[in-house]
Parts: structure tokens; sequence; C-alpha cells
């Protein structure tokens, strides 16, 4: 009964607060039709008498908190007297427990990608198809979960799992996944370099056959003459590959699209995940 009635004070004050707040930017926001200049002086004094109403019920509230606190403190010494195996124990759970958001932490700052997968576990990683990712890519999925962008390299640490920007001298390759409607006819999107030239710049094509359907990537070598900062970021890569990559529509089944944007080296990596792909409900 003490922590529920501790916590049902604490969110109250919360709220107190979160209420007083908002009554005092509204309370602000009326005067400054009045004058521009009152607004500030009509914030800090409705948010002054909130604070002073929060002060006084802490002050209400001082005496039950020492007393009950001072019981609860007793109490648990007359228990680790008598169960000392116990305490020991439950010293040791909560030291671990207080470890433990720095240790999600340090294991999220140095493995994010393979926490991107625990985030989205058992979500695919676009509607309607399966794909077989590696947990050395990092996954960022849009609100809509129709469009999810990755990111991943297989040179150095990163391609066992840590995170990739962190030991690479450039930012590592990236690839967006999205899906369409089977009675949409949208494919891949031409380059704007190939549509200004007039005729096709590609430098190969590839086909993987997904079960029934079948995906068709335009692969592009990109030059990149501002190559002259010392940002390590993919940009300032002096040539860049691009793969576009969509399923012919065959109005039965959603249409999968694909794009990758990084190193050549890292292209094969891209192309694996794309064939592991196969249509389901």
């Amino acid at each position: 009964m003490r922590i529920l009635k501790k916590f049902l004070i604490f969110a109250a004050e919360l709220v107190f607060l979160f209420v007083g707040f908002i009554l005092s930017v509204s309370f602000a926001a009326s005067l400054d039709y009045l004058d521009s200049r009152l607004d500030i002086i009509g914030f800090l004094l409705g948010f002054s008498i909130v604070g002073a109403v929060l002060v006084w019920s802490r002050r209400k509230t001082e005496k039950w908190t020492i007393a009950a606190d001072a019981s609860h403190w007793l109490a648990y010494r007359s228990w680790r007297r008598l169960h000392p195996r116990r305490a020991k124990y439950l010293r040791i759970l909560q030291r671990s427990l207080l470890c433990f958001p720095s240790l999600c932490g340090a294991f999220v700052l140095f493995f994010l990608p393979v926490a991107s997968h625990i985030l989205y576990s058992g979500v695919p990683l676009v509607p309607h198809y399966h794909v077989s990712t590696p947990l050395n890519w990092l996954i960022i999925k849009s609100p809509g979960n129709n469009l999810t962008r990755t990111f991943f390299s297989n040179q150095s640490a990163a391609r066992y799992g840590f995170t990739p920007f962190w030991f690479n001298e450039v930012m590592p390759s990236g690839a967006t996944f999205s899906t369409s409607d089977p009675a949409s006819s949208d494919g891949w999107s031409r380059p704007q370099s190939e549509i200004a030239s007039g005729h096709t710049t590609h430098d190969a094509v590839r086909e993987f056959q997904l079960g029934p359907v079948t995906v068709t990537c335009y692969e592009y070598r990109l030059t990149n003459n501002n190559n002259g900062g010392f940002s390590p970021s993919i940009s300032s890569l002096a040539v860049l590959w691009e793969s576009l990559c969509s399923t012919q529509s065959n109005g039965v089944d959603y249409n999968l699209r694909a794009a990758f944007l990084g190193h050549r080296e890292d292209l094969s990596a891209f192309y694996r995940v794309l064939n592991s792909a196969t249509p389901g409900n």
C-alpha cells in the first residue's frame, strides 16, 4: 500500500504539472492579444502559482512520507537480520537491475543493426513478401510500414553486426524496399541522368526469380565530382553504384520494388537478400 500510495501521489503531481503548464500557456496566449509584452509575464505568473501549490501539497504529505519510509526501513532491517541469505540475493538483484538500462544502452550503441531486428522482431521487411535479412543490416521502417530503409556494410567489423559507422572509414551502403498494389503499374524509376540523355545508361541488367514473379534490376555507375570534402559520408566517394529493381506486374502478386546505393562490394549482399524474397500473404 505504501508503494501504491506514493505512486498515486507522484502521478497526481505529474498530471497537475502538465495541466498547470497548459493553463499557463493558455493564459499567456490570452494576454498576448492584449499586449505582446505581457505573454511572458503571464506565463511566469501562472506557472509560479502552479509551483507554489505543488510545494504546499508536498509539505502536506511530507509527514506521512517520512513516517512510512521509516517504518518500512525498520521492517526491512528486521527481515534482513532474520534472512541474511535472502537479503544478499535481493541486493544482487537490485544492483543487477540498476545496471540493466546501461547494458541495454551499450548493446544498442555497439550493436545497433542487431537491436533494430529485436525492435521489429516478427515484422516482415515489407508487406506481402518474406525476406531473409542478415543481422548486420540496420532496419528503419516508415510509419506506414510500406517502405523500409536499410543500411549495411560487409567491410571491417560491420560484417559481424557491430555499428557500421563506428568502424568504417565511410558510411555504409543503403537500400530501400517497398511494395505496391498488384493492379499498380509502378516499376523502377529511371535516373534523371538517363532521362536527360534520352538513351539507356545502365551498366548491367540482372533478373531474379522470386517464386512466380520475376524481379529485374538495372545497375548504374555514378561518378561523384564533389569528393573533395573530409566528411566520411557515402556521398564523398568518387564512384557510387546504384541498382534499381522491381518485379513485373502480373495483376495477382504485389509488386516489389528495391533500390541500392553504395559500394560495389556490397551489391552482392543486396542481391542475396533480394533473391531470398518470396511472395506471401
